[in-house]
């Protein structure tokens, strides 16, 4: 692979051969260091992985938020060296899920048709994820607002809760987290973002390749 540009994103697998099965193998948490400093994913478990600064977070069913191993698989992630192009605080034009979702979706009476690596960082009022809710904290979301038309390879428009974000967060003291479904910021806290320049992808290898040649993910 070519050297990690900054908001360059460099993705393992599909969304859509994730979700039809193909929940083992790929690249190791240490891997991931080569081609990101922030990124998203999900373990073969189906637990979520969240990568800040450098270090990559795994999440239990209430939240706890441990250190992945190393060697530990993930089957489909996404990664990137996060530079942030743009910066707005709470008071300007985001502040909750919903507002940042039409804000990415619309950008500024246009839709926005690549993906853009985002982190919202400072005090939240709450954070609710699927492994647990938590009000007043402080702590970093971070993930990827992925087009429509790239529902199949990326995710983020499948389910009930299709908003094109997957995100995750991380609190403060990095011991708790998980997949973000809504969140409220408060005064303080501001959005970083910035739009892909490239897209890397990488399909299944070794004994998932016979696999994923088999799926029929039209």
């Amino acid at each position: 692979m070519p050297n990690s540009i900054p908001n360059d994103i460099y993705q393992y697998s599909l969304h859509s051969a994730y979700t039809a099965g193909l929940q083992t193998g790929g690249p190791p948490v240490a891997f991931l260091t080569n081609h990101g400093t922030y990124g998203y994913g999900f373990f073969a478990d189906g637990t979520t992985m969240l990568q800040v600064d450098r270090t990559a977070y795994t999440f239990s069913s209430t939240g706890k938020a441990t250190k992945a191993a190393q060697d530990a698989q993930l089957p489909f992630v996404m990664v990137c060296v996060f530079q942030p192009e743009r910066r707005l605080g709470v008071d300007g034009m985001f502040g909750n899920m919903t507002v940042l979702r039409d804000m990415f979706k619309n950008g500024e009476g246009q839709k926005v048709n690549v993906p853009i690596p985002f982190a919202v960082r400072g005090a939240f009022s709450k954070v609710k994820t699927k492994e647990g809710e938590w009000k007043n904290v402080q702590g970093t979301i971070f993930g990827f607002a992925v087009p429509k038309w790239a529902s199949g390879v990326s995710g983020g428009w499948d389910g009930e809760k299709a908003n094109g974000l997957r995100c995750a967060f991380l609190s403060g003291d990095k011991g708790t987290g998980g997949t973000v479904e809504d969140f409220e910021c408060v005064t303080g806290s501001f959005l970083e973002f910035a739009k892909m320049g490239r897209f890397h992808l990488g399909m299944p290898f070794g004994a998932e390749a016979a696999e994923f040649e088999k799926m029929d993910l039209a």
